[in-house]
């Protein structure tokens, strides 16, 4: 009987484990999506995870994860994309999402299907791309793939409609017309999403993404950590972790290269192999395992896949210039001018414009960064590693010399080969130079400058540079060129700003190609003999020449070609012909030269000028005394002007004002003809300005279209008539200081009738009876391109933007705010109403503001956030909404006192 109930009991327990794994199968079954009647489909899982690292514990990609899965709830977005540069992460973190997603904690699926594939770039026809992408999504479909792409795109397609999918599109590197592909486009009814990652934000756009989340490179937290688990216990150690921490920091917080730098130190004890691979990792091509195959080459692929020859050579020479250097834009563009990397032909504002537009299209493929300010920009370090790897021993591009910020105090013979074309010694404390002549027939760009203790460029050192085109000695302490320079006959641009001891120059006119001659900040009293034989001279930068004191009238007139005048702060006046000097610095200036000196009216002949800014004296005589018409041809006018000031008060004047007039009582037609063509003006003690305005909002019936800055500063603003319409439609930067009798920017606003359609900077300083910058309703909703704002002791200002009662909600204040300065604020509570966030804020420095208690962030924009800068008092009292928010912004806090 025992026996017999022991096999019933057994066979019971086994029934009840095959019912359930029955039902198990079923549940399964049902679970990953697969459907009764439809053989073909019954093994398809809802997703296949993929081997991966987690990303637990990385406070930055677990910040962008959770902003992708929010975008995937989103209806409002079916295309996603995800980019950053090369060894960032990207495969890394939608790895993670892939695994994320097939695992959920509810019983409910976000997708009946999810199918990931990486995207070969390796086929050398669109045809082959879509067939491989094509096998790999049949194959996870269990779809038949046909004969042709074509009809193998109607059996995907058809299959995928059935769906509400998650396709993820890994390394995608150029756009995909996903029809042809058979990928039915995601609608918000079906709720399925397509996700592609790239290292081009255009291939993002191209694709026509909803929305695209760029990925970061680490924190510096982060980095080390990584760095110490690929290392192992040896980088804590006491003599080691200085030195590993230092090896950390030259891998730029980029996860690639801290992986594979770490894994080739893993275990190493040896103090001299951590010193080793400091000096290599500074190297142009460090022999470090693993360097070469799995980061450099990875990161090659980013050139590669560069459109044309000429945007590689414009990235390639962007190497030239020192680690974490921020590189003026114009100045480089200016290089690839002379150089004719963006075609030599080009107009000077048309070649800025196409040298801005390779800019952008480097960014966007993550090879550049916004530098310092936006008018700079910057590479990556690992970025620039990998750049100057392939212009000095990767590759026929190989004949760069970079040895920009490396302490040298001389320059060897050996190091200048003959078959290099660009050389860089920027920044490398150079003392002296050979006076041997260096053969490098076919260098074309010489780059010197920023060496801050040389003095002299010896007589033959520059004979073995026959084909320089671009010379760059700025930042130097030398005192005169050798005459040797006129032997340079192929020169183009000759920069030589900041030489403050450059008091004088050779005859130059034998350099009849020059393009580009850039005294700025140099201490020459007259321009070099021969000046008026450079009839191909386009751009003349002479601003803040203080010692400048004499200009002939033919070495201005005989410039035909010229097409940028820049004079801001010289010490040269420009006077009208024919009238007596009036006061006693005019004598000044003009003693000696009564007669032949050039004036206004010898720039008129001036054909191409296009950029002129200058000094003048005593404005409303010289506009009312001179024909001024050609003046309205330029597009960029700026000019700065005194009354009644001595010499030493014009020199400290002109060197201190960045903006465009300079006055204390202004009227008449002349100020009407400087709004009308002035692009930038400034409003500097004016006892009247009241009356100006007054004035001007009666009597004009047009806008001033060409003005972008203003600035007030010392003034008091009355209350009294209000422009009808905005007489500063295109103004872009706004600057008050020191303006009495005003409780808000609006009545300023309403005074000109200015809606600031196109305002991207805005600094308040001193205006100490403001009460809000704005309020917000009627004629102003927003500042729909405001990205930078400054405020700075104003004693009564409570609150940034003021939302009338019952103006629409709809409207972000500053959408595309990125950065905000805030300091002496006392009274300030309130940056915006409650319900806004500032999506766009990168930066943000709160200083003297006791008050402000909240701030507009949520976990929307955490992402968008660098740093924030305060005192930690300040920062320990801030009240959050959640702790999430927080914890997400702690880790960008610093504090500054």
């Amino acid at each position: 009987m025992e026996i017999v109930a022991s096999v019933v009991s057994l066979l019971v327990v086994e029934g009840g484990k095959f019912v359930y794994r029955s039902i198990s199968s079923r549940i399964r079954s049902c679970w990953h999506g697969e459907r009764m009647g439809d053989a073909a489909d019954s093994h398809i899982k809802v997703a296949e995870l993929i081997p991966c690292p987690s990303i637990r514990g990385h406070t930055t990609a677990s910040q962008t994860m959770a902003r992708i899965l929010k975008l995937l709830h989103d209806d409002k977005v079916q295309r996603l994309g995800i980019w950053g540069m090369g060894g960032v992460g990207k495969s890394y973190l939608v790895k993670n999402l892939n695994n994320k997603l097939s695992r959920p904690s509810s019983s409910r699926k976000p997708f009946s299907l999810i199918i990931w594939a990486t995207v070969s770039k390796t086929t050398s026809s669109q045809e082959l791309d879509l067939k491989n992408l094509q096998t790999k999504i049949a194959n996870r479909l269990n779809v038949k793939e046909e004969e042709t792409v074509e009809r193998t795109a109607i059996q995907l397609s058809k299959r995928l409609r059935k769906e509400k999918f998650l396709l993820i599109l890994d390394d995608v590197w150029e756009a995909i017309n996903l029809d042809h592909v058979g990928i039915p486009r995601p609608q918000k009814k079906s709720g399925s999403k397509i996700i592609l990652t790239s290292r081009s934000l255009d291939v993002c756009r191209t694709m026509m993404t909803d929305v695209e989340v760029k990925v970061e490179v680490l924190t510096d937290e982060e980095a080390w950590k990584l760095f110490k688990h690929q290392v192992g216990k040896e980088a804590d150690l006491q003599n080691i972790k200085p030195l590993a921490k230092t090896v950390c920091n030259e891998c730029g917080r980029l996860p690639l290269a801290l992986i594979t730098v770490g894994s080739a130190m893993r275990r190493k004890k040896k103090v001299g192999l951590w010193e080793d691979v400091i000096n290599e990792l500074r190297m142009s091509r460090p022999s470090i395992h693993g360097i070469e195959p799995n980061l450099y080459s990875s990161l090659k692929l980013s050139y590669d896949s560069l459109q044309n020859k000429m945007l590689k050579s414009c990235f390639l020479y962007c190497c030239l210039y020192p680690e974490d250097y921020s590189i003026l834009i114009s100045e480089l563009v200016e290089c690839w001018w002379a150089e004719g990397l963006i075609g030599k032909q080009l107009p000077y504002h048309a070649a800025l414009n196409r040298g801005i537009a390779l800019i952008e299209s480097l960014k966007d493929s993550c090879l550049l960064e916004t530098g310092d300010s936006d008018n700079s920009i910057k590479m990556h370090d690992v970025v620039r590693d990998v750049a100057i790897w392939i212009s000095t021993c990767a590759g026929p591009e190989s004949k760069f010399l970079v040895q920009a910020n490396i302490g040298m105090t001389e320059i060897s013979e050996v190091e200048l080969r003959s078959n290099l074309e660009r050389v860089s010694f920027v920044s490398s404390s150079i003392e002296t130079l050979s006076d041997q002549e260096m053969e490098c027939p076919n260098v074309i760009s010489l780059f010197l400058q920023c060496n801050s203790l040389l003095h002299n460029i010896p007589e033959n050192f520059l004979r073995g540079f026959r084909a320089v085109k671009v010379m760059n000695l700025g930042g130097t302490q030398i005192r005169t060129l050798p005459i040797s320079l006129l032997h340079l006959r192929d020169l183009r641009a000759l920069l030589l700003r900041g030489c403050n001891h450059l008091e004088e120059l050779p005859p130059l006119g034998c350099l009849t190609k020059l393009d580009i001659l850039d005294l700025h900040d140099t201490s020459i009293k007259h321009l070099p003999e021969g000046m008026d034989q450079l009839t191909n001279l386009r751009k003349l930068d002479l601003s803040y020449t203080l010692n400048l004191e004499f200009v002939r009238p033919e070495m201005v007139s005989n410039l035909t070609s010229l097409e940028f005048l820049d004079m801001t702060g010289s010490s040269y006046w420009w006077l009208v012909k024919q009238r007596p000097p009036l006061l006693s610095f005019e004598i000044y200036f003009q003693e000696g030269h009564t007669e032949n000196r050039a004036t206004l009216e010898d720039l008129q002949s001036l054909q191409r000028l296009s950029v002129l800014h200058l000094s003048l004296h005593d404005t409303v005589k010289a506009f009312e005394e001179s024909d001024v018409y050609w003046i309205g041809r330029l597009k960029t006018f700026q000019c700065s002007m005194s009354l009644s000031y001595s010499p030493r008060d014009i020199q400290r004047l002109t060197r201190s004002s960045e903006k465009a007039l300079i006055g204390r009582d202004l009227s008449g037609d002349s100020l009407e003809w400087f709004m009308s063509h002035a692009t930038s003006l400034a409003f500097d003690d004016c006892c009247n300005l009241h009356e100006i305005l007054e004035n001007v909002v009666i009597n004009r019936v047009e806008c001033f279209t060409n003005m972008k800055i203003l600035t007030l500063k010392d003034a008091m603003l009355n209350e009294g008539s209000n422009a009808q319409f905005d007489l500063l439609p295109n103004l872009e930067e706004l600057y008050l200081d020191n303006i009495e009798k005003i409780k808000s920017m609006s009545i300023l606003a309403d005074r000109l009738g200015l809606s600031f359609p196109r305002l991207k900077t805005l600094v308040v300083t001193g205006c100490n009876e403001l009460e809000n910058l704005f309020y917000l309703g009627g004629r102003i909703t927003s500042l729909p391109k405001l990205s930078q704002i400054k405020v700075d002791t104003c004693a009564h200002l409570n609150e940034l933007f003021r939302h009338i009662a019952g103006s629409a909600k709809e409207h972000a204040a500053v959408p595309k705010l990125r950065a905000a300065r805030l300091n002496g604020l006392p009274r300030l509570q309130c940056l915006c109403r409650r319900e806004e966030s500032w999506q766009s804020l990168v930066e943000l420095e709160v200083v003297r503001c006791p008050s402000l208690k909240k701030l507009p962030f949520r976990t929307t924009n955490g992402n968008s956030i660098k740093e924030i800068r305060g005192d930690a008092h300040w920062w320990g009292k801030v009240q959050w909404d959640t702790d999430d928010i927080k914890l997400c912004l702690d880790q960008h806090f610093v504090k500054i006192i």
